[in-house]
């Protein structure tokens, strides 16, 4: 699976593709490729597809990915035919037909990369022996389109081009995995033909959903494909297996990503603390009594874990102490200078928050300053008994040392555990209150991916999507290299949120909805002062709310069925509006850009001032929605922080902050490597 890291975007989005027609079928290509097809030809290989299922393809210049109001009704698939990748081939084009160069090499392997898949489509579908080769291939070219990616210098067209490779490794992967089931399909005994017929439906299914899921992801083709995933694995067949890892490898990745750097939560521990107190033990039985001043300071430090995260908080002390020692007839002054380190593992791992003891090492070093005896107003004794008194302490020195180290590793042991336990634990229940149980509520099985840990850097990857739901599947933007706190979210982890919020169809007051969405959410609900009171509003009961972060924005919809103000009523409205991020350090802001655009067929393009009023009101330009928590961005110890990333793109929103200022026109992270995640999902996280 290619990790979501693989691609840096700051450019248009590109388009999707449409509806589904039937027309001639397609008649099989010639042997050679390259000489089959011209540029144009291979440009518009979608008008060659009509037919067998294929969909017609939109123009490359359209707009943005298209979304449908209502459940959608499809024909049953053909299992003889290939789905029609129609938001691929657009992909393609506008990589080939940019402003670049026809012998650029983006734009000829592009070429090239249309060419092989026509010789796939070609094929009989996915019972076909004969679309191994043409796969093969085209998976060749995937990794071939990645390569070239990374020797672009246009920012825009590099990444464009390595969308596009990323595109076409999904289909190869899901694609090449469906042949191998197909083929093993056929080839059972007879015994199981009507067990394999259903089989074929269900890839026939799958291929089909996941294809228009990539065109218009609504929450029908996502149940539909994970629904065929689900019965594909039930059946327990080793070829379907590999089918049901591809597609959640490649549809079902991660849709929230979170990297903390060892700095950040350096940070966020307590500062320096020193405390001073009285003495009162006894050391080798002897009576010490005096005043003790420690400085404590905490640390983080990382240990390294491909598949958990783990790290060692580090106490270090410096212990700085006069005493006085009563040894009978003498009394001895001393200087004490002590030091010890203490180490607390703690690990997150799939069983919970895990903690280790506490281990110490310590030095001490003490210093007579003065010596007192009875014998002090014998002029001959004294000399001779203080000698004696500071030969029994030099020679008793070492053994009292190991006594005080030992006593201070024990303290500081005890008091780390005793501290850090609850307070960690404590940090943990507010998570799992206000993030974790909210989610759970909802439906939205919180599945971790991958946990890792390198020297620096702790990175948490999960997958937050119901029974029924797909995650992500398109490239995430890379977070800077210098961030100290980075978190990606996927677009299908708020749109499968909002499916599980159950507001299709329900009537509520503005008031109503805000409580209600703060209750479900686990977030104190804030009832704006000048909501207006008077106004109910019917949710749509297919799609009444969905987000999608494109082209540097975050596109907010919400289809109503009616709304009612007062007197007057207003039916079937769908009102869209956008939020740019800003920047402004510490805080990330959502801004609206632009006014709240109504359609629908309520609305019929006429100027409606009231009906504005009210989703003025609602989506207020003037009152920014802050993105980050105010306890982290008022947070003194965090003063200095920069916002490093906030973009919205691909279906992602992403923002990092460092300690470093950022470039002056850097809005994303530098260009990402791609890189490959075979692990698959892992255990859900226990709650």
């Amino acid at each position: 699976m290619f990790d979501s890291d693989s691609i840096n975007w700051a450019g248009p989005s590109s388009v999707a593709g449409t509806s589904r027609q039937a027309t001639d079928p397609l008649p099989r290509p010639a042997a050679n490729a390259a000489q089959r097809f011209g540029l144009g030809q291979r440009l518009r290989i979608a008008d060659r597809l009509r037919g067998r299922g294929r969909a017609a393809i939109i123009d490359a210049d359209a707009g943005a990915p298209a979304t449908t109001t209502s459940e959608p009704h499809h024909a049953a698939p053909d299992i003889t035919v290939w789905p029609a990748p129609s938001r691929l081939i657009i992909q393609l084009r506008h990589v080939a037909s940019g402003e670049a160069s026809r012998h650029d090499p983006a734009t000829a392997w592009a070429m090239r990369a249309v060419a092989k898949l026509q010789d796939v489509l070609a094929t009989v579908g996915p019972r076909d022996a004969a679309a191994e080769q043409p796969l093969v291939a085209l998976g060749e070219s995937a990794i071939e389109g990645i390569g070239i990616a990374d020797t672009v210098v246009d920012q825009s067209h590099a990444a464009n081009t390595r969308r596009a490779a990323l595109a076409v490794s999904r289909r190869v992967a899901v694609w090449h995995a469906a042949n191998s089931l197909c083929r093993s399909l056929d080839d059972a005994d007879d015994d199981a033909a009507g067990e394999n017929g259903r089989m074929l439906v269900e890839v026939a299914r799958l291929l089909d959903a996941v294809e228009r899921y990539e065109s218009t992801a609504i929450p029908a083709d996502a149940n539909v494909a994970a629904m065929a995933t689900r019965v594909i694995e039930e059946s327990g067949n080793a070829c379907g297996l590999g089918l049901v890892k591809a597609v959640r490898d490649h549809y079902q990745a991660a849709n929230l990503r979170i990297a903390v750097h060892q700095q950040f939560l350096e940070k966020m521990l307590p500062g320096a603390t020193v405390t001073t107190a009285p003495v009162d033990e006894y050391v080798l039985g002897r009576k010490v009594r005096g005043t003790r001043t420690v400085e404590r300071t905490t640390t983080i430090r990382f240990t390294p874990d491909s598949d958990e995260i783990c790290f060692d908080l580090e106490v270090h002390g410096d212990v700085a102490s006069r005493t006085v020692t009563d040894a009978g007839t003498a009394s001895l002054t001393s200087h004490g200078d002590s030091s010890f380190t203490v180490r607390k593992p703690i690990k997150v791992c799939s069983e919970g928050l895990l903690f280790g003891s506490a281990t110490a090492v310590a030095t001490n070093r003490s210093q007579l300053a003065n010596v007192q005896t009875s014998f002090d107003s014998v002029p001959i004794m004294r000399s001779l008994v203080r000698n004696i008194v500071r030969n029994q302490h030099a020679e008793s020195l070492p053994e009292a040392n190991r006594e005080v180290t030992d006593r201070i590793t024990s303290t500081a042991c005890r008091e780390v555990d005793a501290q850090a336990e609850p307070r960690f634990t404590e940090m943990s229940e507010r998570i799992r209150e206000r993030v974790w149980s909210p989610m759970v509520r909802l439906g939205l099985e919180p599945t971790t991916v991958a946990m890792e840990t390198t020297q620096t850097t702790a990175t948490l990857r999960l997958r937050l999507a119901a029974d029924g739901q797909l995650a992500a599947h398109t490239p995430r933007p890379r977070a800077p290299a210098e961030a100290s706190l980075s978190l990606q979210l996927h677009e299908s982890t708020v749109n499968n949120a909002l499916e599980r919020l159950g507001l299709g169809g329900r009537r509520l007051s503005l008031r109503e909805l805000i409580l209600l969405l703060g209750e479900r959410t686990g977030v104190e609900p804030r009832v704006p002062d000048d909501l207006p009171e008077d106004v109910r509003v019917t949710f749509a009961r297919s799609q009444p709310l969905r987000v999608e972060c494109r082209d540097g924005v975050v596109h907010l919809r919400v289809a109503l069925d009616a709304i009612e103000s007062g007197r007057r009523n207003w039916y079937d409205i769908v009102a869209s509006v956008a939020y740019k991020p800003t920047a402004s350090n510490p805080q990330v802001f959502l801004e609206r850009e632009g006014p709240v655009q109504l359609s629908g067929p309520g609305h019929q393009g006429r100027v409606e001032f009231a009906l504005r009023a009210i989703f003025s009101k609602i989506f207020p330009k003037e009152r920014p929605i802050p993105v980050l928590p105010e306890n982290l961005t008022k947070n003194p110890r965090l003063a200095g922080m920069h916002v490093l990333q906030a973009v919205s793109t691909d279906g992602w929103f992403a923002v990092a902050m460092g300690l470093r200022e950022p470039p002056a026109a850097a809005s994303v992270a530098a260009e990402p490597l791609p890189s490959v995640d075979a692990r698959g999902p892992r255990r859900t996280l226990l709650r």
